[in-house]
């Protein structure tokens, strides 16, 4: 594309007549940079030189090629084929202006011009080039974008696609998880039950016969058995947070915890339990239900032992977030290994010590993950032992 800018722009006079060369450039060279021509034939290449021209103008009458068949090669070639053309000539009729429009030049200009028409002329052609140029540039531009957002829509349409394929898949695993899940609830602990119920009818039949080794042994099946079913039945509630969704609801912790606390205490009937005057807080009820039993049931659980076991709910709030804990005078554990307490299947104490999965807190970590809030726990061996936990970053308080 030719510059424009008249300041800087360059003429090729193109005329078989010397003199009407020399007449012209004293009238143009004080305002561009002038280039001549004596012919058609050396028009075509000085308009290919560089720099470009950045208009011609373009003598009609002359031996061997004239300016119509000059002006006509020249839009042929593609290197001057948007260079503005003004033809220059003694003899305009009608017929003549408009061939050569038709041929693309731009003006027609009689001979001998008057300096300010010539100048008023060419300065406009150059003005509107200018205007021709900066508005192919921003077509140029706008083109490249809708190209580049076609390009993008396309990548787009084919992510979703892929996307899609892959939430088909994932509905399909769901699924198949979900028959799994049955498979193992239905299909595995059917036996385990069977196992465990002919265990203890064998014990009850045949106790008179059966010697102390004979009954270990009997009560080590049902104990297997039992412990497989709940171990069963704890994978099934882990792997079934995986499909949860949120229900939020205005929930009463105190009366929650008040509640978990009650049905412990069949079990414990030794634990004091101590709730505190806890805020009200918007999340799933099921679920807050269930961290609250994993907490309160472990509490229970590792300070059952003691003289006094006492088990206490309560919150500390900072900026309206609630932080809710459970502490226990338990056993406790080693603080060393408090970032591995909500792994899968750890446990801090032997099976013979303490009864469970290593389920437990792997769930209720899930769920407060699930809330977007946080958990972690702190601990003094066979002294003291809390959790705590926050059900969003943002957990309002009533």
């Amino acid at each position: 594309m030719t510059a424009a800018n008249p300041e800087q722009a360059t003429i090729l006079l193109v005329d078989d007549a010397p003199e009407y060369l020399l007449l012209l450039e004293e009238i143009l060279s004080r305002h561009y940079k002038i280039r001549v021509a004596s012919s058609g034939a050396s028009a075509l290449e000085l308009a290919t030189e560089s720099p470009m021209p950045s208009l011609i103008l373009l003598d009609v009458e002359m031996p061997g090629m004239d300016g119509y068949e000059t002006l006509r090669r020249l839009r042929a070639q593609p290197a001057s084929s948007d260079i503005p053309v003004i033809f220059v000539t003694g003899n305009l009729n009608t017929g003549d202006e408009k061939h050569g429009l038709e041929l693309g030049a731009v003006d027609y200009i009689t001979k001998p011009p008057r300096p300010a028409i010539l100048l008023a002329r060419i300065h406009n052609q150059l003005e509107l080039k200018r205007a021709r140029d900066a508005l192919e540039s921003k077509n140029a531009l706008l083109a490249a974008e809708i190209e580049q957002r076609m390009r993008a829509e396309a990548e787009t349409r084919h992510m979703n696609e892929i996307l899609d394929s892959r939430r088909q898949a994932l509905e399909g695993a769901v699924k198949n998880l979900e028959a799994f899940s049955y498979s193992v609830s239905h299909d595995l602990r059917a036996p385990l039950r069977t196992i465990s119920g002919y265990a203890e009818m064998l014990g009850e039949s045949l106790a008179a016969g059966l010697n102390d080794e004979d009954r270990q042994m009997l009560e080590r099946i049902i104990a297997g058995a039992r412990k497989m079913d709940r171990l069963i039945l704890d994978i099934l509630e882990y792997s079934r947070t995986e499909r949860l969704k949120r229900k939020d609801s205005l929930i009463d912790m105190s009366s929650m915890a008040n509640q978990v606390a009650q049905e412990y205490a069949a079990t414990y009937p030794g634990v004091t339990f101590i709730i505190g005057d806890l805020p009200q807080v918007s999340a799933d009820q099921t679920m807050v239900r269930q961290i609250f039993a994993n907490l309160i049931g472990n509490a229970c659980k590792f300070s059952a032992k003691r003289s006094d076991p006492r088990v206490e709910v309560g919150v500390s709030v900072a900026n309206g977030i609630a932080e809710f804990y459970v502490r226990d005078n338990g056993a406790g554990f080693n603080p060393r290994y408090a970032g591995k307490l909500f792994n899968l299947f750890q446990r801090m104490h032997s099976e013979q010590e303490f009864a469970g999965t290593g389920l437990g807190l792997a769930i209720v970590k899930r769920l407060v993950d699930f809330h977007g809030g946080r958990i972690q726990s702190e601990s003094v061996p066979d002294q003291q032992t809390t959790f705590r936990f926050t059900l969003a970053p943002d957990t309002p308080t009533n």
